[in-house]
C-alpha cells in the first residue's frame, strides 16, 4: 500500500472528492451493521446525514464541561454527558479493538455493539449508531492522546505521536499526488500529524475540541498549550 506522506499531498488527498473512504461489507447486526451505519464508513449523502447526527451528539456537550473532571476513561464522561448512566467503557473497548475491518475480534465487537444497542434503549438504526460511534471514536483515540499530552505540550504529540498516525482512502480514478500514480481503486494510506492530527476537509474530525479538553482537564500543569 502505497503512503501519502508530505503535508501538503495528504491535505490534498484529504480534500479531494475522487479520494473516499473504503467501502465496508453491510450488517444487520453487530460490529458489522455498526461499520455500516455510521459516517466514519459512509460517502455522499448518507455520510452528510450520519456526520450531521454526530455532529448534533457533540454539540450538546459543551467542550468546557469536560474541563473540571480529570478522573476516569473520557468515553465514562462523555456517555454521562450523553445521559447514558450504565457503565460501558468496557463495551466501547471492545467495539473499538475491531472497529476497523479486519483489526480485532469482531466477535468480541459483535456482542458489545448488540449490548451497547440495548443499552441506549434504541434501535439498530443510524441515531444509536451515531451514538455508539461517538463514544468509540473518543475511545481509544481520546484515552492516548490524553496519557501522551500528560507532561507534554499538545502541539508537540500531535506532531510527533498522534494517537490516529494515518487514515485510508481510495482512489475513484487514476490520478497523481506528488509524485505518486495512484490507479483507480487502490487504497492509500494517509499520514496524520501535525495540523493534520484532526484530519482535514469535509471529514475532519468534529470531537477535535472535546478531545482537547479532556487534555487540559488531565494535564500535571492544568494547562494545554
Amino acid at each position: 500500500m502505497q503512503q501519502i506522506v508530505d503535508r501538503d499531498d495528504a491535505f490534498a488527498v484529504l480534500h479531494d472528492p475522487g479520494f473516499v473512504v473504503p467501502p465496508v461489507r453491510p450488517g444487520s447486526a453487530g460490529v458489522a451493521w455498526l461499520r455500516a451505519t455510521v459516517g466514519r464508513f459512509s460517502t455522499g449523502s448518507a455520510y452528510a446525514r450520519r456526520r450531521a447526527l454526530s455532529v448534533a451528539i457533540l454539540d450538546a456537550i459543551p467542550p468546557d464541561s469536560l474541563r473540571g473532571d480529570g478522573t476516569g476513561h473520557p468515553v465514562a464522561t462523555l456517555a454521562r454527558a450523553m445521559g447514558v448512566d450504565a457503565p460501558v467503557v468496557g463495551l466501547v473497548q471492545d467495539v473499538a479493538q475491531a472497529y476497523q475491518p479486519d483489526t480485532g475480534d469482531d466477535a468480541r465487537a459483535d456482542a458489545a455493539v448488540d449490548r451497547l444497542v440495548a443499552v441506549l434503549g434504541g434501535g439498530y438504526d443510524e441515531w444509536t449508531a451515531a451514538r455508539i460511534g461517538v463514544l468509540v471514536q473518543a475511545c481509544d483515540a481520546t484515552a492516548v492522546l490524553v496519557e501522551r499530552a500528560r507532561h507534554r505540550p499538545v502541539a508537540d504529540v500531535l506532531r510527533d505521536q498522534p494517537p490516529v498516525p494515518a487514515t485510508r482512502r481510495q482512489a475513484v480514478v487514476r490520478t497523481t499526488i506528488g509524485h505518486l500514480t495512484i490507479e483507480a481503486g487502490e487504497v492509500v494510506r494517509v499520514i496524520l500529524a501535525g495540523d493534520l492530527a484532526f484530519g482535514a476537509g469535509p471529514r475532519r474530525c468534529p470531537g477535535r475540541a472535546h478531545a482537547l479538553a479532556f487534555v487540559d482537564a488531565n494535564r500535571a500543569d492544568g494547562r494545554c498549550g
